[in-house]
């Protein structure tokens, strides 16, 4: 095995213990959506860790100068005042020529970079724990800062102990890269800033996270853009802008129905008006 991940990913640095087990089973077998798409209910409990791990996210970042902003389905949940339901982690967007600063900041908290190795299933996944630089290369979809103890082991006992990083890349222009190198709108890409319990938490627009969940299409991507369209955060104007860009993607990366299914789902939530 090690020869394998030593293919992708070179050498061993100086990271001790670099080759972790993904550590995070348990929370994401808990069912957190159901099959038709819906999620499921939000427990007290869970209400009260889940508005710490917000918290703790705001507290990572904070004195630093670099973008970040909370995305993904907790975006929704956050824009709308009130959950929506279970998550299954945390997103957190961040620009890839902050990445040698973002590394500085959160080792200084106590977290480290990492990148997954093994992507078809969580129960086969390691972690690697990389620098910058590779954080930025590394051929994988599945980034993360996660939480270690002194000799670089990953912690779970934490209430912020992983985040799911999505790194923003831009052309040449300044604009950033869609999910097919298209650029997209820079408007997309400027947070809101909102009071959460006393702190100030940024949130991915409305409009990006509609294109991305517009961009993996799974069932509960459908259910979460309801819950945006019928509390105001979009509408069939936004839909049509995102459809517009959409429709200048090579339509390459996927098999044919995906495109398809894609379409199909944009069709739905013009009716929804």
């Amino acid at each position: 095995m090690w020869n394998m991940f030593s293919k992708l990913f070179g050498k061993r640095n100086s990271f001790k213990n670099i080759i972790q087990p993904f550590p995070f089973r348990g929370g994401f077998e808990t069912k957190k959506v159901f099959d038709d798409g819906t999620r499921a209910p939000l427990s007290r409990e869970r209400k009260i860790i889940l508005e710490q791990v917000v918290l703790e996210t705001e507290k990572l970042f904070r004195g630093s100068s670099i973008h970040w902003e909370i995305d993904g389905g907790l975006s929704v949940s956050l824009l709308r005042g009130q959950f929506i339901g279970e998550h299954r982690d945390l997103d957190v967007a961040v620009e890839e020529s902050e990445l040698e600063q973002l590394q500085k900041i959160i080792e200084a908290k106590g977290y480290g970079l990492f990148v997954t190795l093994g992507t078809e299933k969580r129960e086969t996944m390691h972690m690697k724990r990389v620098d910058w630089k590779e954080f930025s290369e590394a051929p994988t979809f599945l980034f993360w800062i996660i939480a270690v103890d002194k000799n670089g082991l990953i912690r779970k006992d934490l209430a912020l102990s992983f985040i799911n990083v999505h790194i923003i890349k831009r052309s040449e222009k300044g604009l950033p890269f869609g999910e097919e190198g298209v650029e997209l709108p820079a408007h997309w890409f400027r947070p809101r800033v909102i009071n959460f319990l006393g702190s100030r938490i940024n949130v991915a627009s409305p409009l990006k996270t509609a294109y991305y969940k517009l961009q993996s299409i799974r069932n509960y991507d459908l259910t979460d853009l309801r819950h945006m369209f019928e509390s105001g955060l979009i509408s069939c104007l936004d839909v049509e802008e995102i459809e517009k860009v959409i429709g200048s993607e090579p339509g390459k990366k996927y098999k044919e129905n995906y495109y398809k299914a894609r379409k199909r789902m944009i069709e739905q939530i013009k009716q929804w008006d």
